[in-house]
């Protein structure tokens, strides 16, 4: 392998026939970084005026209503809460009642099934009686009875008056009126 590198070497380089290409060297120009202060932009006066300071007076009533609000609000939440149990022991008393309720309904369930299975035992019983031969009565003579003696019937105290006969009311119909539309008028 030695001996094919030197060969390749050893050769001079052919010339090409080719036009020389322009060789344009690029020169950066290198500048030296400068460090500058960051500049503070000045901002312009401000028209009108000018913000003062707080006082003392001023930060203490802030702070009070700040405590105060915080109080309200903390009161707010409570009562919110205290709602919010109300409302949840409520929801929890429905749903007991909702559950006492099915309980009694299926206690009278079960009181109407043993009712029902009571009257079936008395039904049977009462069946077997008919089913049983009944005994035939012993004939016994009639007695005669003796008839009562008849009721009169005193007179009325006053005379009857004499038929007379009673006229019937008279009913009086009330009156219809109807409109004719070939005519243009009520008639009777």
């Amino acid at each position: 392998m030695s001996a094919l590198n030197e060969d390749i070497f050893d050769t001079p380089p052919e010339k090409s026939t080719l036009p020389p290409k322009e060789v344009v060297e690029e020169k950066e120009e290198i500048k030296p970084v400068e460090e500058t202060p960051p500049v503070e932009e000045k901002k312009p006066p401000t028209k009108g005026k000018h913000k003062k300071k707080m006082s003392d007076e001023r930060r203490a009533q802030l702070l009070k209503n700040l405590e105060l609000g915080r109080e309200r609000s903390k009161i707010k939440r409570q009562m919110k809460a205290q709602g919010k149990k109300i409302d949840k022991k409520k929801a929890d008393n429905e749903l007991k009642e909702k559950i006492l309720k099915d309980l009694e309904e299926s206690k009278t369930n079960t009181q109407l099934n043993e009712e029902i299975a009571d009257l079936r035992k008395k039904l049977k019983f009462i069946m077997d009686e008919k089913e049983k031969p009944k005994p035939q009565p012993k004939l016994e003579p009639i007695k005669e009875e003796k008839p009562k003696e008849e009721i009169k019937i005193s007179p009325p105290l006053r005379p009857k008056s004499p038929l007379v006969p009673i006229p019937e009311p008279v009913i009086q119909k009330p009156k219809v009126r109807c409109y004719s539309v070939m005519k243009g008028y009520y008639y009777a």
